[in-house]
């Protein structure tokens, strides 16, 4: 009878290797931004070959837009703290926070790939928008339900309400993307999405420092 396997030095199965080519575009998407992510890059930094990159990324901009998602999932997650208006505030914040360095720069590159590049607008969509949208109209629904939203307003024109300011900020730099300036937009934004309307505002949410 023999003991537990382990495996061999073989080559890494197809979740390493998923795992070594995001983290590799991620890196080279800070480094140098969306120009910098080839294939070739990845493949080499990473080590997996550009056959087996281009079998699940048809091409740079998906596996970029893939990476960038991720790379955001883990920086910005959603927080769950029982008072919806402050955790969508506090959303609003974190990514001020880190669109103002390089998270900004890809985000914007990735935007105008996304106007220029035929069915990157779909990709981005689908990969990086709907995923975090439909965890925001989840928050937005428990904040209906414990009574502190607004029933009658629909989830989506809320999040871009919130959201839409610091984008459109980031985008055409016309004014600071700064943490305190957008939170004041979201909470102005909020006076009008709320059932109970403060009249005075409230203290922005701490930074988490970045």
């Amino acid at each position: 009878m023999t003991g537990p396997q382990t495996r061999g030095r073989g080559r890494p199965r197809e979740p390493e290797h998923a795992e070594l080519v995001l983290t590799a575009a991620t890196q080279l998407l800070l480094e140098g931004g969306v120009a910098a992510c080839t294939v070739e890059a990845v493949s080499r930094r990473s080590g997996v070959s550009k056959p087996t990159i281009y079998r699940r990324w048809p091409h740079r901009t998906a596996l970029a837009i893939e990476a960038f998602a991720a790379h955001i999932g883990r920086l910005v997650p959603l927080a769950e703290t029982g008072d919806s208006a402050h955790d969508l505030v506090q959303a609003v914040a974190r990514l001020a926070e880190y669109y103002q360095g390089r998270d900004g720069i890809v985000f914007a590159q990735l935007v105008a790939a996304a106007v220029l590049e035929p069915g990157t607008a779909d990709l981005l969509n689908s990969r990086f928008f709907a995923p975090r949208r439909a965890a925001l109209r989840e928050l937005w629904d428990r904040g209906v339900a414990r009574g502190g939203l607004d029933p009658h307003v629909e989830p989506d024109a809320a999040i871009d309400l919130l959201f839409g300011p610091t984008a459109f900020r980031l985008l055409l730099g016309h004014q600071p993307v700064d943490v305190d300036s957008c939170v004041h937009l979201a909470r102005t934004a909020l006076q009008g999405l709320m059932l109970t309307r403060p009249t005075t505002p409230s203290l922005a949410p701490k930074a988490t420092g970045g």
